[in-house]
């Protein structure tokens, strides 16, 4: 596996639904304890703007006329691998036909949805794997409408508040509109990692990492960037694979 534990989003209309696929879920080590778990299509899409997301589970009926889990997984541009939980069969070929990777019953037993979850995050390595290109280079439309070059290599970490992403070169930095899962979806896997939800970091330019921290190079060392619970082991085990790849 290519982290420590895979973080998923659920959406369900019906949270109540899914206490035996919770409690499972988070008995396996793999996966990243803090679940999240939403109601409807809107707070999905909202969700997945700005957080990391391997796995989205989505019920298929959603208790909206307008739209169900087919319709919301055509909607997500870019998504996370997608999982059909469902307490109704009626769905499955359709689910493959949205992009669906896989399909599993909400009564599903637990060594079932045990080997199901290691095949679905083998997928998400996989995917991941078939992103992790040499980018040299991203465009970006700037706030003031200025569309710039800027060099992978020379970034060192970026953040986002608001839907406005800044991203930090050695001594200057670029402001535009955007979401930090857009960013990362941009970069080469293997060499950007976040230590928070709204942190990017470049793994080349860290310095040095400690319990709750960490520091970058020069110039941009001048205060430490604080880790979260819910990130740092997932991102330390990034930080040494990185490492042990480029010594």
């Amino acid at each position: 596996m290519n982290k420590l534990n895979y973080r998923v989003l659920i959406v369900d209309d019906e949270p109540n639904s899914l206490v035996y696929v919770l409690m499972s879920l988070k008995e396996l080590p793999f996966i990243n304890e803090d679940i999240e778990i939403v109601n409807n299509p809107v707070q999905a899409i909202e969700y997945l703007k700005e957080n990391e997301v391997d796995i989205l589970i989505l019920d298929m009926d959603l208790g909206d006329a307008d739209i169900d889990g087919i319709k919301l997984a055509k909607l997500i541009p870019n998504p996370p691998l997608m999982v059909a939980c469902s307490a109704h069969t009626d769905y499955v070929f359709k689910a493959n036909e949205a992009g669906i990777y896989t399909y599993f019953s909400k009564k599903i037993s637990f060594n079932a949805l045990k080997a199901k979850m290691e095949d679905v995050v083998e997928m998400v390595d996989k995917r991941l794997d078939m992103k992790t290109r040499d980018v040299k280079t991203l465009k970006v439309k700037t706030l003031d409408s200025k569309i710039i070059d800027i060099e992978v290599e020379e970034i060192f970490y970026a953040t986002v508040n608001n839907l406005l992403i800044d991203i930090f070169m050695k001594e200057e930095s670029h402001r535009y509109r955007g979401s930090l899962r857009a960013l990362q979806s941009e970069l080469p896997v293997a060499k950007f990692a976040r230590p928070r939800c709204n942190t990017l970091v470049n793994l080349a330019k860290v310095d040095l990492v400690r319990t709750d921290e960490l520091y970058l190079m020069k110039p941009r060392n001048t205060f430490p960037i604080l880790m979260t619970r819910s990130y740092k082991e997932n991102f330390k085990h990034q930080y040494e694979v990185y490492k042990q790849n480029n010594k």
